[in-house]
């Protein structure tokens, strides 16, 4: 119990305060009493501490060394009585009581300290008593509102008519799960706590709300953290008061316990529903639906919609490339949190382009297919509208919360049996954008032209490749080396034709037919034949085009 309410036993209603005031609202859950200094070795915090001062009678001074270490213990006061062995309390034990905010009482002469210990005693066991009995109360009424079937909206209304006061329910980033019906919140204070409450690590405690003016409202929020494993969430209870009722508290710590398990549950259920769409996208982008009927059908109850057209779009962590082989199984949960907390990131952004779509996962990436019908009246404009709207998500990310994001983009897609061919498109986009080490891209779609294909393959092939075509070349100075290249380049450029070649490079055809047997005579390379030319054509891109 609270200080104060402790001072209105008979035994101590006459006692007088005089000094810290302002720690009147400390909690006393034990009384003890000094006879000797050694008491200070085992004071323990919440502890009154009831003396005559007989021990320090003659010499005072000690008492102030008395109330720095009990203030820095956490107890809850001081009760000396005096006229006995001391006249008055030291002027300099007030002032550092005072300066400490540490209560410190002045006892009466008609009870003795046994009466005060033993009226004090009885009743913080009474209050516990109160409590614990309440505390039981409030969690079987709380517990068995979820045994007659109903949820939280039902238990957040109940705790806000047990304290009077309106409650919201937030998750773990601060967003809004529930809030009370019957005493309803001030939605302007609310939003305007939690941009406070943003920049700081939120404990159990009270939050004071910042005003612009008197007329606004409560004064104060009580936050009560709901205790669940992976996901934690909050009470809040405004208040115009700065201290929080003990009763109230107690109904604030059950609600949240009851909370916790209802939280829990329905995270279950969410997390089920979000299997099973997982599982059926899995299905529908891997190609083992072959009938449109079957995924409208299954479809529909996972947002699933009918388009004239629609994108295919692949949405990555930059730098999460094979971050999940060979993990911890520690590192792989923290990774599937990740991937479940970008997703209800995604949500949340592609909800406000205004634009049908539906979100799912597919191992580390989120998969959105969108609708494409306001991109298909200016391609090219539609094009560049969706590129800086996903950039933008993706720079609103970075800057909230540090999530680097790059996508993949297929080309339209007409009907939904065609979606597997359109998550492949996305997927190749996707990877061609990551081949080169680009972050934070958005890479649509197009037909895969040699130098792409190129790409794929691993640098160390390509070079060997590259070193066996041009292998025969290594006595050829370096400056005809060039010349050749340059030569071979225009010549198959203009499809093997050698008038068209001497005017590409400005000299005479002669001259052309000159490079081209020379080639051949010192390298053995038939560079007029379809198996030959096709290589060293790709050897020159090789070199030149990737500038391997």
């Amino acid at each position: 119990m609270l200080l104060k309410d402790l001072l209105q036993i008979p035994a101590l209603q006459n006692a007088r305060l005089a000094a810290g005031a302002e720690g009147l609202y400390r909690s006393v859950s034990s009384v003890n009493m000094m006879d000797t200094p050694e008491i200070i070795k085992s004071l323990k915090p919440d502890e009154l501490l009831l003396t005559t001062a007989y021990a320090v009678k003659e010499h005072p001074e000690p008492l102030d060394a008395l109330i720095s270490h009990m203030s820095r213990t956490g107890c809850a006061g001081l009760a000396i009585k005096t006229k006995r062995f001391l006249t008055e309390i030291p002027s300099s034990v007030i002032e550092e009581a005072d300066r400490l905010r540490f209560p410190l009482l002045e006892l009466p002469l008609e009870y003795s300290l046994g009466e005060v210990l033993n009226g004090a005693l009885s009743s913080i066991l009474q209050n516990k008593t109160e409590e614990l009995s309440y505390a039981l109360d409030t969690h079987h009424t709380f517990f068995n509102l979820i045994l007659n079937g109903e949820g939280l909206s039902e238990i957040v209304d109940k705790l806000a008519q047990l304290i009077a006061s309106p409650i919201v329910i937030l998750g773990s980033k601060l967003e809004l799960v529930s809030l009370s019906s019957t005493v309803k919140p001030n939605i302007h204070l609310l939003n305007r706590w939690i941009a406070q409450a943003a920049k700081q690590q939120l404990t159990q405690g009270v939050y004071r709300i910042h005003q612009t003016q008197p007329s606004d409202g409560a004064r104060y929020v009580f936050l009560q953290p709901i205790p669940t494993p992976q996901r934690p969430g909050y009470i809040i209870a405004f208040s115009n008061e700065g201290e929080m009722r003990k009763l109230h508290a107690l109904a604030l710590e059950q609600a949240a316990n009851v909370l916790g398990f209802e939280l829990l549950k329905a995270q279950a259920v969410k997390d089920r529903a979000r299997r099973f769409k997982i599982e059926f996208f899995t299905e529908l982008v891997q190609g083992e639906m072959d009938s449109e009927q079957e995924i409208i059908h299954r479809g529909k109850q996972y947002g699933l919609f009918p388009a004239d057209s629609m994108l295919c779009i692949v949405c990555g962590r930059d730098g999460d490339e094979g971050a999940g082989i060979g993990q911890e199984h520690g590192e792989a949960e923290r990774r599937a949190r990740e991937n479940d907390h970008l997703y209800h990131s995604l949500a949340k952004e592609f909800g406000r382009l205004g634009m049908p779509y539906v979100l799912f996962t597919l191992k580390d990436k989120c998969i959105a297919l969108l609708s494409a019908k306001e991109l298909l009246g200016s391609s090219e404009d539609g094009k560049l509208k969706l590129s800086q709207q996903l950039t933008g998500i993706s720079e609103r990310l970075t800057g909230r919360e540090e999530i680097s994001l790059s996508y993949g983009i297929s080309a339209p897609i007409n009907k939904l049996t065609d979606i597997p061919n359109g998550y492949k498109q996305s997927l190749d986009a996707y990877r061609l954008g990551r081949s080169h080490n680009k972050q934070r891209f958005v890479q649509y779609y197009h037909t895969k032209e040699l130098a792409d294909l190129l790409r794929l393959i691993p640098v160390d092939d390509l070079q060997e490749f590259m070193q066996e075509t041009f292998e025969t070349w290594s006595g050829i100075d370096e400056i005809e080396q060039r010349e050749w290249r340059k030569t071979l380049r225009v010549f198959y450029d203009n499809h093997g034709h050698i008038g068209e070649t001497a005017k590409g490079l400005y000299i005479h055809r002669n001259t052309v037919l000159y490079r081209l047997n020379r080639i051949e005579q010192l390298t053995g390379l038939q560079v007029r034949s379809s198996a030959d030319s096709l290589r060293i054509r790709i050897a020159l891109m090789i070199k030149d085009e990737l500038a391997i």
